[in-house]
């Protein structure tokens, strides 16, 4: 099979010539392995554009064969982003309109949904679904479909036309949980006495669906209620239901809606899996996103995707043998266990071998050839490790022994044995010569086997032309990120040091944990935030006010503890960014902003984040009046009245909107998508808005000026960010990004998020109503800026979509403190090349996972020129300068070693002893490491 001839990858200004060749070449790649295998991995890097590559593979199927569905399953958070993705994808790299026509795009957040789009006779039927994880697994909720079901169970009973006069008089009770009235008996009871597939004219005369609605019913779904026992819906339902009111009624429909409803036991969950367990579809592809979720064969997303059939009436294999092929997206497909990574592969079992478009690879053969690849990759799992445990052994006196006797690359002997030295050999040296050869010869024997399996494209080490010589990341580690603030040449090697003025936490936080029982008592979450570990450790505080924390006894660690409450609350009243990295946090975050540079801040812990809000807010309005008291020279209540007045000047009547409005008739001409007024308006409105703050006014206007004349806002356009790039540039590219890359309902999404972003000042949970309430802790009295804002688990999830989208814009928020809710399937790269973890991560793949955020094609570090840069502070000294030892000799070792099959050590907190033997292990080189990477590229 071929890529569509109309199909191009390449978008200006988004997408490099180089990146879109390597994406269709991809592309191609896997389309000419389906022809022997069942399925490929597609494992590229974190923000290399596997999204679009998935959707060419997809065209490639159903402009070929318009009448079969793609269906790419997606983690629910993603599923909107998703659809857009699909959307543009059709709009900007599909030019011939017979192929877009073709290429149509539906969602489905329910298997209710999901069998509406496969449906025959569904209008304007989509033929790439876009299918939620987990869709399958939930309880059936619509409405027309559960009448359905209840329709078939009273077919063919004694009197059941008194049975479905029943069931019409109080459907609103049982099937619409009262949302709908008595008034609606009447239509109830004429879908009862007709045939469901009249059932659309019916509700459509009634305005109760539109014409274009799919059909309320599936044809799969009627087939399958011929073919299965209704027996039980009837007893332990329909038999429930009163004859009329009386005394009993509520008692009786609430037995209904439990035997009907109920997640546990009742009975519409069951006929819901058998409903699916009666599928007949034959569909040539599935696409599956997060692939490394079905590692583990116990999960609802594995089981879907189980190869064994024969148990059909439950969950597990519902999607086993409906597809002629699947593709599965990870960006980290070496971060799990080499016995994980074949849990995944084998689940390429689960497509229809009996096809006539099944592989050239029998199904015997498959099995047999994931078995050889699963034993090859224990024997380079095994390699790798005795290479690991070799190193970690060596001292460095024998590095610059083994640098005298054989040159920078001393580990590679050439041939894989141990050569003496001489009568004075180093047995370490040697034992890390010899294991270096084993596991390079153990490495490509792996390669050679997985090549066919996972297609993983790895990024550019720099940024592509004409910047080529740009390094791609910049990576400020610890104490250097104080220094670059400072100006001073960075050190590197140290961390953030607690200063005299505030070590007693530290300091007894150490002794805490020397303590019986005391190990994690506050080493971790005092290197956060003072907040953090007071927050960590509360439930363990008394009604006296003392503690029993973690087996210690009271007279020893109660006594610590209070008193190291009562002095970290003395400094959070006073100061609370006297906390040595949240301070750095702060300050380095403040310092990018008087740029003119977005920054995005992830954090672990609730009580950082919340607090990084509040001290990072507090920060920005003391900017502002100290800059504008500076520029005009006046008291904090003059200036506010002043600015006011310039803000002003951006009413649509002032001579300042009128100049916008002029540079911006300049733009339109350029992309023909923007020319509906309506979008021209909603722009220019956003505009205004964002010229009219005081976080920008203080930076980018001279205040003082008293006289404004004709051609100021010009100037405005004009002023740079740190990264070279003006207002007008910047405008520009989200014009260029709108009418060039965005679908409709792309454009749609990003201006109704800037439209309803905030802009103004919040004064506290008083004022939830102007601000978003979920973003400020419940009796926390602070004012909080709009251009500063927080997303964390509590977030609702349209707060949390409206922020990532408006914060991928050049106007608010600037500056976005993330959890680890923001570290996946998020596209926040357009504007912002500034990331700090100010909480790490014991696995080296989660920090990937949040760099990627802005580390992904077309970002603004590849527009601009300038390097993405990722600041790593942690606390000298402490537990935080242990994790971050730690987590950085993960990092190169994970690109040697396949996750781990001890355990889990690799991606959680490792044993005290462990974090001591990484702490005194010689750091293993870069060259080392690049020599043993699988090279697994198209």
């Amino acid at each position: 099979m071929e890529l569509p001839e109309s199909l191009d990858l390449h978008v200006e200004g988004h997408l490099s010539t180089a990146d879109a060749e390597r994406q269709r070449k991809s592309a191609q790649a896997v389309l000419d392995r389906f022809v022997s295998q069942p399925g490929v991995i597609l494992g590229d890097e974190v923000g290399m554009g596997k999204t679009f590559v998935a959707l060419a593979v997809a065209a490639a199927h159903v402009v070929q064969k318009p009448s079969k569905a793609v269906v790419i399953m997606v983690p629910m958070g993603v599923l909107k982003k998703w659809s857009r993705d699909g959307e543009t994808f059709r709009k900007a790299c599909l030019h011939s309109e017979e192929d877009r026509r073709r290429f149509r795009v539906g969602i489905a957040e329910t298997g209710s949904d999901f069998l509406k789009l496969l449906d025959v006779g569904a209008a304007g039927r989509a033929n790439v679904i876009v299918l939620a994880h987990g869709a399958l697994n939930r309880k059936l909720a619509d409405r027309w479909i559960k009448l359905a079901v209840l329709q078939a169970a009273v077919k063919g009973k004694v009197g059941a036309a008194n049975l479905r006069e029943r069931i019409a008089r109080f459907a609103h009770l049982i099937l619409w949980s009262g949302g709908q009235g008595g008034q609606k008996k009447d239509l109830i009871l004429t879908l009862l006495n007709s045939d469901p597939q009249d059932w659309k004219e019916i509700l459509v005369a009634n305005e109760a669906l539109q014409a274009a609605d799919d059909e309320p019913v599936p044809r799969v779904i009627l087939d399958a209620l011929q073919a299965i026992d209704l027996s039980e819906v009837f007893s332990k339902v329909v038999e429930l239901l009163p004859e009329r009111h009386s005394a009993h009624f509520k008692v009786r429909i609430r037995r209904a809606q439990k035997a009907l409803n109920d997640a546990q036991d009742g009975v519409l969950p069951k006929i819901w899996r058998q409903i699916l367990g009666h599928m007949h579809l034959s569909l040539p592809l599935l696409i599956l996103d997060e692939a490394h979720r079905v590692r583990n064969g116990g999960t609802q997303l594995a089981s879907l995707l189980s190869g064994a059939q024969e148990d059909l009436d439950a969950v597990k294999g519902q999607l086993s043998g409906h597809f002629d092929r699947m593709l599965f997206l990870t960006a980290t497909p070496f971060q799990l266990g080499h016995s994980e990574l074949h849990n995944v592969l084998v689940r390429f079992n689960a497509i229809n071998w009996s096809s006539v478009r099944a592989p050239s690879m029998n199904r015997a053969s498959f099995n047999s050839t994931i078995d050889a690849l699963h034993e090859t990759l224990d024997k380079m799992q095994l390699a790798t490790d005795r290479l690991e445990h070799a190193w970690k052994r060596l001292l460095p006196l024998d590095i610059a022994e083994a640098e005298h006797a054989w040159g920078a690359s001393w580990w590679d002997d050439g041939l894989g044995l141990a050569c003496a030295i001489g009568t004075g050999s180093n047995a370490r040296v040697n034992a890390v010569r010899a294991s270096f050869g084993k596991a390079r010869s153990a490495v490509k024997a792996a390669e050679a086997l997985l090549q066919p399996w996972v297609l993983r494209n790895a990024r550019s080490m720099h940024l592509p032309v004409p910047y080529q010589l740009v390094a791609r990341r910049l990576r400020i580690e610890g104490g250097a990120v104080i220094e670059e603030l400072s100006g001073t040449a960075p050190v590197k090697g140290g961390g953030i040091k607690v200063s005299p003025e505030n070590a007693l936490p530290f300091l007894i936080a150490a002794r805490m944990s020397t303590l019986e029982g005391g190990r994690r008592i506050f080493t971790d979450s005092i290197a956060s935030s003072f907040e953090a570990m007071l927050d960590t450790h509360r439930e363990d505080v008394q009604e006296d006010g003392c503690a029993v924390v973690g087996g210690v006894p009271p007279d020893r660690g109660s006594w610590y503890e209070a008193r190291l409450r009562a002095y970290s609350l003395d400094m959070g009243s006073k100061d609370g960014t006297s906390h040595p990295k949240v301070k750095a946090t702060v300050d380095l975050a403040m310092s990018l902003w008087r740029k003119g540079e977005k920054v995005l801040i992830f954090c672990h812990y609730r009580q950082t984040g919340a607090a990084l809000h509040r001290f990072l807010s507090e920060a920005m309005l003391r900017e502002i009046d100290l800059r504008a008291c500076e520029q005009l020279r006046c008291s904090s209540e003059e200036a506010v009245a002043q600015m006011r007045k310039t803000a002003d000047l951006f009413d649509r009547d002032k001579g300042g909107a009128r100049e916008v409005s002029a540079i911006l008739d300049e733009l339109w001409a350029d992309y023909e998508a923007l020319g509906n007024p309506l979008v021209r308006e909603s722009i220019f409105d956003t505009l205004l808005r964002f010229l009219r703050t005081p976080t920008f006014l203080v930076r980018f206007e001279n205040l003082s000026a008293s006289d404004r004349v004709e051609g100021w806002v010009g100037e405005l356009f004009e002023r740079q960010d740190a990264s070279g790039m003006t207002l007008e540039v910047v405008v520009r590219q989200f014009l260029a990004f709108l009418g060039n890359r965005s679908s409709d309902d792309d454009r749609f999404a990003y201006l109704d998020a800037l439209k309803r972003i905030q802009t103004g000042t919040h004064a506290g949970p008083e004022a939830a109503g102007s601000f978003d309430d979920d973003e400020a802790d419940e009796g926390v009295r602070t004012r909080l800026v709009a251009n500063v804002r927080r997303v964390y688990g509590k977030t609702r999830d349209e707060t949390r979509e409206r922020i990532a989208l408006a914060f991928n814009t050049p106007f608010y928020p600037e500056i976005l403190i993330a959890s680890s809710v923001m570290a996946e399937g998020v596209d926040l790269h357009l504007n912002c090349r500034h990331v700090i973890h100010h909480d790490l991560d014991w696995n080296p793949s989660s920090l990937e996972q949040r760099t990627g955020r802005i580390d992904r094609l077309g970002a603004k570090a590849e527009r601009s020129g300038q390097s993405i840069r990722v600041y790593l502070p942690y606390v000298e000294g402490c537990q935080d300068e242990k994790l971050f030892r730690v987590v950085m000799d993960r990092e190169r070792w994970f690109g040697v070693v396949m996750g781990a099959e001890k355990g889990i050590s690799r991606v959680l907190q490792p044993s005290a002893w462990e974090i001591e033997q990484i702490n005194n292990a010689v750091p293993v080189p870069i060259p080392l490491v690049q020599a043993l990477k699988l090279s697994l590229g198209a």
